[in-house]
């Protein structure tokens, strides 16, 4: 059939009217006269505006947003068909063909009769004698088996029946058209018995069934694992990776492992590829062939198989797992498209669906596969032994609320439970407890050790606790939720982990008077950064702790009776004394005289890293850090100490130091012999001295300007690795001969704003041409406006050093 429709040239948005010879011509067909476009085009230099012309005739609408939509759509469209139909799907809708339609097999459903007679049936279309889609029942129906090519199956208590012989021969015989092929690999062994009478004798045939074992996908790369419960006589398993195109490409992995064997298959190019795998299918007990872009299981039943992950890989129709894996316990189909299913009652998770699994699963991970709701009990009621059950999600098809259930509630599950993940969705409710029918929520299980139900950010439950009950919970991830800190968890010597970041309805950690997680000696991760945490600084009584993050909160510190004098009293961490990490920033801690109590890091001798902002509220010394003799990094900005700057001797390996934005005076300290030493940042500080430092290899960054430092810059002959020296906005007059020759890795200087004498000036550009001299190299920036000008040999100097790619300026 012809296409009969007419042909309007000059849609095509993104070609620029490319697609056409007579670009009038299409203006025309989009009914825009060439000659208004003109006077249109013209009139811009009569100052009108795009806004000037919509009214006129026309151009009622705006031309320019209709073309948008045709271009959006277009695009849109172009999606959907390519995710809804293709040849290994069904077409959602109907479709509309202009012109011709080619393909080796096509197989579509279609309304038979009129009225309340109408009724739905399968038909086929094939360029072929014989479909490759037949079926041999009659008439076909949409449950009608499909034949793909031709098969012969002996039922128990059958008979074979030949066909004649051709003239030159008498008496029945076997006829095949199928070439024998030779035998590849040493793990092609019989798997069956055939019993049959040839000449009236009893003969035993050895058949080979369901070797090899073909997934076909379309991958580039693939890691593929499949386990064996026993060798037979001893034979490893071999893979054949095989391009579905081209047979003669293909690469042997001949006797691969012994029970457990693996292959890596590594290619340029991504090809459609079948998996061969040879061996008895009675024998595997695992399968994992993740990311390979299979779109269905092979017809062969796995009756040993009890771990399947076909995780990331492009299946739609939910296979039938009570018929390949009957005895399966652990299933993943994680990241799979399978709300694209060919039948139209399974592209949600319901009980269609879970129906297909057997009811021996006890891990069941599925997530990032379908749209919409979940039954809140079909989990529960199939799988009455499940302990793991992940429904999380990295992108892609997420649960949501939908006309099924509106809250969106998690799926309940068995008390069994030992692990439940149903991350990144937009579940916003949890169930209710029916524990007379074995269906329990995930805060009334007793045997829950792992939750992870970060990232459903409309989650709330002003209740939500942990069931006292549970003596074996280890782990907790409530991120991005709105629930509140979870409660019920005291003392509970199992408990080890909670993250609670951006969780906004935190809350407290003191409730009554108590600390949440008292004396849980196991807790060793309290993660609640950026979360919406308030009231006071708990003593924490957690003797395994060691990563304490509460930056970007809403913390006042002090005591539980509101006394802030210290932000982080004396004890605080008396009873954690495992700390490692301790991060605290809020901008209500204390009021404008609190300080830190002096000691209140003493107990802290495994301290590494140390981060304390209250926006400049805190004052008070800096406290007493000798104890702290691991710490690495020292991040001390925007408080408002007062006092010296600790002279870090206790903290030899000290690596970041950021004290800026504080109110520390006097003289800066001659570090030394830190010889991890990397950062330093003092700015914005009230120093009026800085000492020489000596033996620091590894000081690559020191910024010490906006401060009152007077006196002479000293060398720094001492820091070989210096790279940023910024010592701008502070009362330097002098420089110290010397001291910045000998720094060869120096990028960047800058000494603007300061009172430094034309000699010191001088002096220090003859030093930076010593150091190029020694060391030639370009990009160095050096920065000496505010000070005294440059004169005589100096200015000769600047000028060679402009000409090497050195940038000097200077008044």
């Amino acid at each position: 059939m012809s296409i009969t429709n007419p042909k309007l040239f000059g849609l095509e948005v993104l070609s620029y009217g490319t697609d056409v010879l007579d670009k009038n011509a299409a203006l025309n067909a989009l009914n825009l006269p060439p000659f208004d476009l003109d006077v249109i085009r013209g009139s811009a230099a009569a100052g009108a505006t795009r806004g000037d012309w919509i009214s006129l005739s026309r151009l009622t609408d705006p031309l320019y947003k209709t073309l948008d939509r045709f271009r959006t759509e277009s695009g849109t469209y172009e999606s959907i068909l390519l995710n809804r139909a293709g040849t290994e799907a069904t077409l959602f809708g109907n479709l509309s063909i202009n012109g011709s339609l080619s393909g080796n097999a096509i197989r579509y459903r279609y309304i038979d009769g009129t009225g309340t007679g109408a009724s739905i049936k399968i038909a086929d279309i094939s360029t072929s004698r014989v479909s490759s889609w037949s079926s041999s029942d009659s008439p076909v129906t949409d449950t009608s088996p499909i034949s793909y090519g031709s098969r012969v199956t002996v039922v128990s208590g059958g008979a074979l029946q030949f066909d004649t012989q051709s003239a030159t021969a008498s008496g029945p015989r076997l006829q095949t058209t199928i070439t024998p092929q030779a035998r590849e690999f040493n793990s092609e062994l019989p798997t069956s018995k055939i019993q049959c009478t040839i000449g009236g004798s009893s003969v035993t045939l050895y058949a080979m069934k369901g070797i090899p074992i073909i997934f076909t996908g379309f991958f580039r790369n693939i890691n593929a694992t499949i386990q064996l419960t026993s060798l037979i006589n001893n034979v490893s398993a071999s893979w054949k990776i095989v391009e579905t195109d081209n047979p003669n490409r293909y690469v042997n992995f001949a006797d691969q492992g012994g029970t457990t064997s693996s292959i890596r298959f590594r290619s340029s190019v991504s090809r459609e590829r079948n998996i061969q795998f040879y061996y008895n299918p009675d024998n595997i007990s695992t399968i994992t062939i993740p990311g390979a872009g299979i779109s269905q299981l092979p017809e062969v039943k796995l009756i040993n198989a009890t771990n399947v992950n076909f995780s990331s890989n492009q299946i739609k129709t939910f296979p039938n797992f009570n018929f390949v894996t009957p005895s399966l316990t652990t299933l993943d189909m994680r990241a799979n498209p399978l709300y694209l299913s060919d039948e139209e009652d399974e592209r949600k998770l319901n009980s269609d669906v879970v129906s297909k699994i057997p009811t021996s699963v006890t891990s069941l991970l599925i997530g990032q596969t379908f749209y919409g709701s979940i039954p809140q009990n079909i989990i529960a009621d199939r799988f009455t032994s499940l302990s793991y059950l992940d429904l999380g999600r990295g992108g892609g098809p997420y649960f949501h609320p939908d006309s099924d259930d509106s809250s969106c509630q998690f799926p309940n599950v068995p008390s069994t439970c030992e692990t439940y993940y149903a991350y990144s969705n937009d579940f916003r409710a949890f169930g209710t407890t029916d524990s007379g029918n074995g269906r329990y929520n995930v805060k009334d299980l007793n045997n829950l050790i792992s939750l992870h139900i970060s990232g459903n950010y409309y989650l709330t439950d002003s209740g939500f606790s942990i069931s006292s009950g549970n003596n074996v919970i280890q782990y907790i991830n409530i991120a991005a939720t709105g629930l509140p800190l979870p409660t019920g968890l005291a003392a509970k010597q199992s408990f080890t982990t909670l993250y609670a970041y951006y969780c906004r309805n935190a809350g407290p950690l003191v409730s009554g008077g108590n600390y949440l997680y008292e004396n849980c000696n196991s807790l060793s991760t309290l993660y609640l950064y950026a979360s919406g945490v308030t009231g006071p600084i708990p003593v924490f009584t957690n003797t395994a702790l060691s990563y304490l993050e509460l930056r970007y909160t809403s913390l006042t510190g002090g005591t539980y009776g509101g006394d802030v004098t210290y932000t982080i009293p004396e004890r605080t961490f008396e009873k954690s004394p495992n700390i490692t990490y301790m991060l605290l920033q809020s901008g209500n801690l204390g009021n404008t005289s609190s300080k830190i109590h002096p000691l209140a890091f003493t107990y802290l001798p495994n301290l590494y890293y140390l981060w304390y902002t209250s926006y400049g509220r805190t004052t008070g010394d800096i406290p007493n850090l000798s104890s702290n003799t691991n710490m690495r990094y020292l991040y001390l900005y925007y408080n408002n100490f007062t006092g010296n700057m600790p002279n870090l001797s206790a903290q030899p390996n000290i690596y970041y130091v950021q004290l800026s934005y504080n109110s520390l005076s006097g003289t800066i300290p001659a570090l030394k012999n830190l010889s991890n030493l990397y950062y330093l940042f003092i700015y914005n500080n009230r120093f009026t001295g800085l000492n020489e430092f000596q033996n620091l290899p590894r000081l690559r960054y020191f910024y010490a300007h906006n401060n009152q430092i007077v006196g002479e810059i000293p060398s720094f002959a001492d820091c070989p690795n210096l790279y940023y020296l910024i010592l701008f906005n502070n009362r330097f007059t002098k420089y110290k001969v010397g001291g910045l020759s000998s720094n060869y890795r120096l990028r960047y200087l800058d000494l603007s704003g300061n009172q430094l004498t034309q000699q010191a000036v001088n002096q220090i550009i003859s030093d930076l041409y010593d150091n190029y001299n020694a060391v030639n190299r370009s990009g160095v920036t050096v920065n000496l406006r505010g000070n005294s000008i440059p004169s005589g040999t100096s200015l000769d100097y600047v000028e060679i050093l402009r000409s090497k790619g050195w940038s000097i300026v200077y008044n």
